[in-house]
């Protein structure tokens, strides 16, 4: 890989590809390894290292429900948002790319789930060395379930199924540090433009393809021509750069650009005591093959189906109680410990829950360390202080599927960034079935509960509904223009010579983290234009 960036280039240059990938995040790199034999080039506002200040050009305007804060949810850096995930995989379920007549009359994803299935098996092995089947054919154990944490307090009945997570032992998080990346770094037939932001479109309206477009980096302009063109920008990004450029071309003119911004709705919906103290370790997940798994209940497809909701799950975590204080003092001591290690600034971290403080040093930390070695670190400190965190009480924890809804979008708003590009306006709505949903949930947790004593529900539930940064469905995938943005590969339904990669091209997504299904989308992408004739 070649790097271009600002002090390389001259003012006004032009450049000719073969392909040009709009963002060099998770997506963009594996389509970038799929296609063989032709020059790429690889645009990202980010650099190869964490950049604070180029953070700014995510900032967003809020209309709507409560949006996470714009520089703990997306990322310019090479990988991308990546450089955040957990690598949670979870797959999506059949149930949840079918047309569902209580939701919507048109929710049918124009692919099958077979073909998805395949794309799962695919990158799993291209990426993680593993399989679909090491995840899908493992069943769990009841030992391990809902059932033996609660002595049987807790009943599945026909209510709920149980639904796996699974995290990679080996963590690829799609930046400079992975496995990888580094086969990208290594890649002579890609140059990789740093810093650079794509603003301007050329397009060739009687030809129907994208011609040119215009880069910035600070002071410079320069020109790519490509044959071919992909956005994979994340779902905001993809929906700003063809609305910054929509009201030059009629080809643009597509009015599901924007609309149906899904993300995944969560909540703390109360807590659940046990009758007896819990260690910490049956809530550390297990080891499985090559992942580390653990669980949550979902409603079943039958009970969705009968109550005409939404797929959701829940999961649990601990609420330590009187130990609390000598929890945290003991975590904190060690981790801080280990920041000083590392060499890593002081970092004030407040003194709130688990989870509180982890999201912290997620956050905080960043571009420093890879966040696989965090989870070991975090699992190595839980367990030498299993002592202090016996619990009798877990947080219970939602996190559901948003129905599409053509009023929850992505518009432009009149204020300009540091490009001369219009900032975005982040408009985050939920309908009635979304919470209906919830409260459903709700209620047959307690019908599935032999003590309902045990439960404790939080009040005003709606009002502390957050995203799950699992920003989706504003290109998405469709038959025909007319209900989408995207044909069934991923193409711009009116250019031919653009696709679009990425959660934004989500018609429905389900309750589980993305990660996975934008995996596969983006490797089935990348197969699909290797084998283009250009």
């Amino acid at each position: 890989m070649t790097i271009v960036n600002i002090s390389k280039v001259e003012n006004n240059t032009n450049f000719e590809y073969d392909f040009c990938i709009i963002g060099a995040g998770m997506s963009g790199q594996i389509i970038a390894s799929k296609i063989k034999n032709r020059r790429i080039a690889l645009i990202d506002s980010g650099k190869i290292h964490y950049n604070e200040k180029l953070q700014d050009l995510n900032n967003i305007e809020e209309k709507g429900l409560k949006f996470r804060n714009n520089h703990t949810n997306r990322l310019r850096q090479l990988g991308g948002s990546a450089n955040l995930w957990a690598n949670q995989i979870m797959t999506v379920e059949e149930n949840e790319i079918t047309n569902r007549d209580w939701i919507d009359s048109d929710l049918q994803w124009p692919i099958k789930y077979k073909d998805l299935y395949e794309n799962y098996e695919a990158v799993l092995k291209y990426i993680h060395n593993s399989s679909n089947e090491d995840i899908n054919n493992f069943e769990l154990d009841n030992n391990e379930s809902f059932n033996s944490i609660l002595e049987n307090e807790f009943q599945t009945k026909d209510f709920f199924s149980f639904r796996k997570h699974f995290w990679p032992k080996h963590v690829e998080k799609f930046n400079y540090k992975s496995n990888f990346t580094k086969k990208i770094l290594n890649d002579d037939k890609i140059d990789f433009f740093e810093n650079f932001t794509a603003t301007k479109f050329k397009i060739n309206e009687t030809k129907q393809v994208l011609d040119e477009i215009t880069i910035k980096s600070e002071s410079k302009t320069c020109k790519i021509k490509s044959k071919n063109f992909i956005l994979s920008c994340g779902a905001i990004e993809n929906a700003r750069i063809l609305l910054n450029n929509q009201s030059e071309y009629k080809i643009l003119q597509n009015d599901n650009i924007g609309k149906y911004f899904m993300d995944h709705a969560r909540v703390t919906l109360g807590s659940i005591k046990s009758k007896k103290k819990l260690p910490i370790s049956i809530l550390l997940s297990m080891k499985y093959r090559k992942f580390d798994l653990r669980k949550s209940i979902q409603i079943s497809p039958n009970f969705q189906k009968k109550f005409e909701i939404l797929s959701g799950h829940s999961y649990l975590d601990p609420n330590f109680g009187e130990n609390e204080d000598i929890f945290f003092t003991n975590f904190l001591k060690e981790i801080k410990k280990f920041l000083k290690f590392k060499g890593i600034p002081n970092i004030k971290i407040s003194k709130f829950n688990l989870k509180k403080i982890l999201e912290q040093i997620y956050f905080n930390i960043p571009k420093q360390i890879s966040n696989s070695f965090l989870n070991n670190l975090i699992r190595l400190i839980l367990k030498r202080k299993q002592k202090y965190l016996s619990f009798n009480e877990m947080n219970i924890h939602y996190q559901g599927e948003q129905a599409p809804n053509v009023y929850s979008s992505i518009k432009l708003s009149n204020k300009l960034d540091s490009n001369k590009q219009k900032k975005v306006i982040v408009n985050w709505q939920l309908k009635e079935i979304d919470y209906k949903s919830q409260e459903q949930f709700i209620s047959l947790l307690k019908k599935s509960f032999n003590n309902n004593d045990l439960l404790t529900f939080t009040e005003n539930l709606n009002q502390q509904i957050t995203d799950a940064s699992h920003h989706s469905g504003t290109t998405r995938m469709s038959k025909n223009r007319l209900s989408g943005v995207v044909d069934n590969n991923c193409k711009f339904h009116d250019l031919n010579n653009v696709y679009i990669s990425g959660n934004s091209v989500f018609r429905t997504a389900g309750s589980g983290n993305p990660g996975l299904t934008n995996m596969a989308l983006s490797y089935r992408l990348g197969e699909y234009l290797n084998n283009l004739s250009i």
